[in-house]
């Protein structure tokens, strides 16, 4: 396939909500693609999606797109997980999924699957939505800029993480471990110019939040 000539980044537009704010961080030379009900969104924003795919249980499916794929409503994957194995195989590198936070919680959960396997597959990748932006990071250090009005947060990802520090924050950690039990890691703040996260064993998930 030759849709991804220009950038190495792909867009995904699941079902969730999305607004004006979320729409925004699209770049002109991003290739997007529509996933079941993020139809609906591309329509309502005027884009005009490379891809369309799902299994089209809760959005009509196109009668004219630039690529149609038509996937059983019996499967293993959600449709956006589905997305998320064929940009892999299509050489993306970088990845934002928009519509996967709010609407259904099992969505979002499956959502935040799909993103630490793109992650851990070698593909940059931020879930936004709902006045939240979250990313995973395992066995690594991160750097991540300070964003007004918003708390910084950290959880595990991925069983027990270990050998996380913390700098840069309201709420630093040194050589700390993280567990699914206890939300330690929980608004938190970047008070310098970037915070930085490094985890020896385990993964993270990175968010920021609004407040208020």
């Amino acid at each position: 396939m030759a849709d991804n000539a220009k950038t190495r980044r792909c867009v995904v537009l699941g079902g969730g909500p999305i607004g004006e704010e979320e729409i925004s961080l699209i770049r002109p030379l991003d290739t997007i693609w529509a996933a079941d009900a993020g139809l609906r969104a591309a329509r309502r924003f005027g884009l005009h999606p490379a891809l369309c795919l799902g299994d089209w249980d809760s959005c009509e499916r196109p009668q004219q797109a630039e690529e149609l794929i038509c996937l059983p409503a019996e499967k293993d994957d959600t449709d956006t997980h589905y997305a998320a194995r064929l940009l892999i195989e299509r050489g993306f590198d970088e990845a934002l999924l928009l519509g996967g936070i709010g609407g259904r919680l099992d969505h979002t959960l499956a959502n935040l699957c799909t993103l630490l396997y793109l992650v851990e597959s070698g593909v940059r990748c931020w879930l936004v939505g709902e006045g939240s932006a979250v990313t995973a990071l395992r066995e690594g250090t991160m750097r991540l800029p300070r964003r007004e009005g918003c708390y910084f947060s950290i959880f595990a990802a991925d069983g027990a993480a270990r050998g996380i520090t913390l700098t840069g924050t309201k709420y630093p950690l040194r050589d700390a471990q993280l567990t699914a039990q206890f939300p330690l890691g929980v608004s938190n703040e970047i008070l310098e110019e970037w915070a930085q996260v490094t985890v020896k064993e385990g993964a993270l998930y990175l968010a920021y939040s609004k407040k208020g």
